[in-house]
């Protein structure tokens, strides 16, 4: 499966976000051949309705003829927001529907409360399984699941108050591979670039990038994005599933057995 992960490094409007993420996969698409799925950060359209967030993704996916993983927006559920992302078909076809179980910091000042959580959904028939930034950290999260999935896409904004992104990166880069290992899953995320301003201004943190679950080398456990926006990865999802066969086959299996992760 191809999978193009962005990591924006401009942030304006949601309109001036999805114009300039459609100039950056246009100045790249060459390199992009044909690709499975287009993941995109959280928030990209922050203040649009969900019939514009909607259109937003239904154009990205057919100019690309790509399944689109769309970041978010909040969505008014009358008594409170909710962050909230779709999945859209190349032919226009919304195919799941995502939230965010644990609003995070500046959400709540915006009036965020509590959604759904992440959805399954198959593409191209590869299992995969979507979320929202923070509750990529929740256990819980993972321990609801009923059915193993091959990727774990991640749409995030990782503000943090620290200086510098070093500590945000380095905690990323080990649940990412932690995760990856625990659910026999790749793991991909898309973000914004550092020093991006997110959430009350704080600046994300740049860790978008996959992490593999049966690598043959520790140093080939994780791939980032670094400074880079855009990146294309071909992904073996065999790999996966044979290491969850040998864990299976040696009682150690966890992922997709539900209340054992």
């Amino acid at each position: 499966m191809r999978v193009v992960l962005t990591q924006p490094s401009v942030r304006g409007t949601a309109q001036d976000n999805f114009t300039y993420v459609t100039r950056l996969l246009d100045t790249h698409r060459p390199r992009l051949e044909s690709p499975d799925v287009i993941v995109l950060p959280e928030l990209i359209g922050f203040g649009l309705t969900i019939e514009q967030y909607r259109n937003a993704l239904v154009e990205l996916a057919s100019r690309y003829q790509a399944h689109i993983i769309g970041g978010s927006h909040f969505r008014d559920a009358k008594d409170h927001l909710v962050n909230q992302g779709l999945v859209v078909a190349p032919d226009g076809e919304v195919l799941a529907s995502y939230e965010k179980a644990n609003p995070y910091f500046g959400e709540r000042d915006h009036g965020a409360g509590r959604g759904n959580g992440g959805a399954h959904v198959v593409l191209n028939g590869v299992a995969c399984f979507v979320t929202i930034c923070a509750d990529f950290f929740h256990a819980d999260t993972f321990m609801r699941f009923q059915e193993r999935a091959d990727i774990v896409f991640v749409t995030a904004s990782s503000v943090s108050r620290k200086p510098t992104p070093d500590m945000a990166r380095a905690r990323w880069k080990h649940a990412m591979i932690a995760r990856a290992f625990e659910q026999t899953a790749h793991v991909a995320v898309s973000d914004w670039a550092y020093p991006v301003g997110g959430q009350n201004e704080l600046p994300a943190s740049g860790v978008a990038g996959i992490a593999y679950p049966d690598a043959e080398q520790p140093d080939n456990l994780i791939s980032t994005l670094g400074e880079a926006e855009i990146a294309v990865y071909d992904i073996d999802i065999s790999r996966g599933r044979m290491l969850f066969a040998d864990q299976e086959a040696r009682g150690f299996a966890i992922a997709g057995t539900r209340g054992h992760a």
